[in-house]
């Protein structure tokens, strides 16, 4: 396979090349001016064609979605592992250190939401 991808959160095209077992992988370089950030990826090989469309749809399941909250958004977070361990903040940053979601806690502090789930952040009540 060979792809180049546009990560959400970073300046730099993703350039990721496979052949059996090796793997190369890096962030390459900058996005020119005007180039479409697009993510681009073909599956090679024999006996491929059986395999490309559930590949490309494995794939396209992992592109990143609209996030549902604006930065200063009111929020909860989750903050421990109890069912009430829920602390009230603002979204302070999107798509920080590839975590959904940075929030500014009330009572101090910032958590991270790796995702934008309602296991990790929800509405303020």
């Amino acid at each position: 396979m060979k792809g180049v991808l546009n990560v959400v959160g970073k300046e730099e095209k993703f350039v990721l090349q496979c052949v059996h077992m090796l793997r190369n992988q890096a962030f390459t370089g900058f996005w020119a001016d005007g180039d479409p950030r697009e993510n681009r990826i073909i599956f090679i090989g024999r006996g491929m064609q059986q395999r490309r469309a559930e590949l490309t749809e494995g794939f396209k399941a992992c592109l990143a979605k609209p996030l549902r909250f604006k930065i200063n958004a009111e929020v909860q977070c989750k903050t421990g592992p109890g069912d009430d361990d829920w602390d009230n903040g603002y979204v302070s940053a999107q798509w920080d250190d590839f975590n959904a979601y940075r929030v500014r806690l009330l009572r101090g502090g910032e958590v991270y939401a790796p995702f934008d789930d309602e296991r990790f952040i929800r509405e303020a009540d």
